[in-house]
Parts: structure tokens; C-alpha cells; sequence
């Protein structure tokens, strides 16, 4: 590890450029969850929004703290997911960067469909959910991205990436120009070939979302674990 600094968008960053993990940025807003502790705080900051047999709970003894959102092969539809339950208070026009680490101790298979970013409220089918700036994986670990602002939807483009179990990436969503929301795996911008606009409400208010969803099936099965979630802005 070596720590590395930034001037970006008028912040100053502190980041690994090994990892590429953001270690600190100077920013007026920042939101950091490292998933430490006996439990994650669903009282004061998360949201568990889980259906059937699926779960979301720290991972035991989890090395640096992570978050497990886990499907079950029961027969149902099921959703492990976390938000901060509509408490929309991150402002798309204010510089907006999302970063989070995570993995997948079982990929999505089947009709099963992961996704980490940002959204608006939430919605039970992933589909219908109104406003959303997320990574997403379709029953495979194949990383797709895509935006919706109600007016311009750029859904399912392919990254090139396709992950693996057990293997831990950084993904990052930069919101700094609204007009042309950048995503980036491990340091790299992926999807650079397409715009993906999110400009029709300026000032959109935003949440942090990692979910899984599977429909009834028994072979439809997924776990994601999130190490961290880093949420920054300027302060609107």
C-alpha cells in the first residue's frame, strides 16, 4: 500500500494506489460504513429490506468488517438488500461520488440480480425502482452498469469485467458531471464508450443501495459481502 493524494473536482483525495481505494477525501458531506462492530445499526442509519429466507448480517469475525446479504435455495422470491430506508439526503448535482468494496462468495445465478450504487426510493421489484446509478449483475458476474433518471435510461451495458468468487473489487460511480456519471472497477473507468446522462433533475436526492434479488426458484442463489461504503459530496 501506498498512499497517494489528489486534487479532483476542488477536493483533496487521499487514495491507494495499489487498491485505488479512496482512503479519505476532504469533502464538505462524507458517509463512511465500515461494517464494524457486534451489528450493523438499522435504528439510526440502514434500512434491511429482505423478503422470505434472505438475510443481511455482519460476517463473523469478518477481517477489516463486512456485510453479508445472502439468498437461501428455498422455493420464493427473496431480496437481501440495505438502504438508508428513503432517507434521501445526497444531492446529485453536488459532486456526488459513491465508492464501495465488495464481493461475491456466490454469483448470482439464474434468475438472480445483484446491484451496488445509488437510488431513490425503494421499490421490491429492481426493475421498477424510478431513479438508480448502480452496478449490476444479471444471474452471472458478468458487471454490467446503468443510470435512470426517469427521462434518459442506459440499462445493462457491459463493463468487460467479469468477477469471480471471492474476489474482492473496488467499484466507484462519479457524479461530478451530471450530464456524464462515470464508473470505474479497480481504478479503471469502465463503459467509457457510452454517456449515461443523468441531468433531467439536477438537484436529485439520492441513497445508498446494495441488494440481491432471486426469483422462486431453489437454483436461484447469490451472497454478496460489502467490506465499506464511502459516500462524499460538497454540502448543498
Amino acid at each position: 500500500m501506498a498512499t497517494r493524494a489528489k486534487w479532483y473536482r476542488n477536493i483533496l483525495q487521499y487514495f491507494d494506489n495499489v487498491s485505488f481505494e479512496t482512503v479519505h477525501p476532504f469533502s464538505p458531506v462524507v458517509f463512511f460504513e465500515d461494517f464494524l462492530g457486534k451489528a450493523f445499526d438499522v435504528t439510526n442509519i440502514w434500512t434491511a429490506n429482505d423478503t422470505g429466507a434472505a438475510t443481511q448480517a455482519l460476517v463473523a469475525d469478518g477481517p477489516s468488517g463486512a456485510i453479508e446479504l445472502l439468498l437461501t435455495n428455498a422455493v420464493e422470491i427473496q431480496l437481501a438488500g440495505i438502504d438508508w430506508g428513503n432517507q434521501r439526503t445526497l444531492t446529485l448535482n453536488q459532486g456526488l461520488q459513491f465508492e464501495a468494496r465488495l464481493r461475491f462468495t456466490t454469483l448470482p445465478v439464474n434468475a438472480t440480480t445483484a446491484v451496488i450504487g445509488l437510488a431513490g426510493d425503494h421499490n421490491a421489484a429492481i426493475n421498477t425502482v424510478a431513479e438508480s446509478i448502480w452496478f449490476r449483475w444479471n444471474f452471472s458476474g458478468a458487471t454490467t452498469v446503468e443510470t435512470d433518471d426517469t427521462t434518459h435510461e442506459t440499462t445493462s451495458v457491459a463493463t468487460g469485467s467479469t468477477w469471480l468468487v471471492n474476489i474482492w473489487h473496488i467499484v466507484r460511480i462519479d457524479c461530478s458531471d451530471i450530464e456524464d456519471v462515470k464508473f470505474y472497477i479497480d481504478g479503471a473507468r469502465v463503459a467509457a464508450a457510452t454517456t449515461f446522462n443523468m441531468h433531467t433533475v439536477p438537484a436529485l436526492a439520492l441513497q445508498p443501495v446494495a441488494r440481491l434479488d432471486k426469483a422462486a426458484d431453489a437454483l436461484n442463489l447469490g451472497v454478496m459481502e460489502v467490506d465499506y461504503i464511502k459516500v462524499w459530496q460538497n454540502r448543498s
